[in-house]
C-alpha cells in the first residue's frame, strides 16, 4: 500500500471476485452473524436510503430492505460484474422495487452528495484499491448526521494466533489498509468494536451535523 492506495488493482479485484462469485456464498456462511451485528449497528429507520458498499452477491439486500420496508431505498454497488450479476438475481427472485445493484468503483461513486441516510461496508475496504478515497466518497454520499458502519478484517495480524493469519489469505483479501485510521480521520470520533480474539472489528461513525443557522 503506498499513498493510500493497495497494490491491488480493479482489475485485480475484478478477477478475483469473478473467480469467487458462484461460491462465494457458500464459502462465507462464516460471516453472517457479524453482518447481523454490523447491520443492526446502523440504527436503520423505515424509508430511509441505504447504501450497501461492496454489496457482492447481495448477502445484506435482503434484511437492508427489510429494516427500511417499502418506503425506502437499498442501493448495493460493487465493482465486480460477475458479483452482481448474482445480486440482481436476487432482487428479481424477491421482485424487490425498491432494491438495487449498481456496478461502481468505490473511489468514484455516481451517486449526488447527500444522498444516502445510512452506508455499510462489510469486508471489502481492505479490497478497494483507493480506499482512501472510497472512505472520503462514503462521507460525501452521506446525509449530515449519517452513519456509516464498516465491518472489517484487521490490518495488522501479527498479534493473532498463528491458525487465524491465514484466514485473510483464503478471504481473498489485501490486509495492508489502515482502514480504520482512515475512518477516524475522514468522520472524528468512531465506536469501535472488536470479534473474534481481534481478527474483525465493526467502526461506527457519523458524518459532522450540518451547523445550526
Amino acid at each position: 500500500m503506498v499513498g493510500g492506495i493497495s497494490i491491488m488493482t480493479l482489475d485485480t479485484v475484478r478477477k478475483t471476485f469473478t473467480d469467487w462469485a458462484p461460491v462465494y456464498d457458500a464459502t462465507h456462511s462464516w460471516s453472517l452473524p457479524l453482518r447481523r451485528t454490523a447491520r443492526l449497528a446502523l440504527g436503520v429507520q423505515r424509508g430511509e436510503r441505504i447504501l450497501d458498499l461492496g454489496c457482492g452477491t447481495g448477502l445484506n439486500l435482503p434484511h437492508l430492505r427489510k429494516l427500511v420496508g417499502k418506503e425506502g431505498l437499498v442501493i448495493g454497488a460493487d465493482l465486480t460484474p460477475a458479483m452482481l450479476d448474482m445480486a440482481r438475481r436476487r432482487i428479481a427472485q424477491h421482485a424487490w422495487e425498491n432494491v438495487e445493484a449498481r456496478e461502481a468503483d468505490a473511489a468514484h461513486l455516481p451517486f449526488a452528495d447527500a444522498s444516502f441516510d445510512r452506508a455499510i461496508c462489510s469486508y471489502s475496504l481492505n479490497i478497494i484499491p483507493d480506499y482512501v478515497r472510497g472512505i472520503e466518497e462514503v462521507k460525501r454520499v452521506l446525509v449530515p448526521g449519517g452513519r456509516f458502519v464498516s465491518l472489517e478484517m484487521r490490518s495488522s495480524l501479527h498479534a493473532l494466533p498463528g491458525f487465524l493469519q491465514f484466514l485473510p489469505h483464503i478471504c481473498g483479501v489485501e490486509m495492508s489498509h489502515q482502514s480504520l485510521d482512515e475512518i477516524r480521520r475522514a468522520f472524528g470520533e468512531v465506536q469501535v468494536h472488536h470479534y473474534l480474539l481481534g481478527l474483525v472489528f465493526i467502526a461506527v461513525a457519523t458524518r459532522e451535523a450540518a451547523p445550526l443557522a
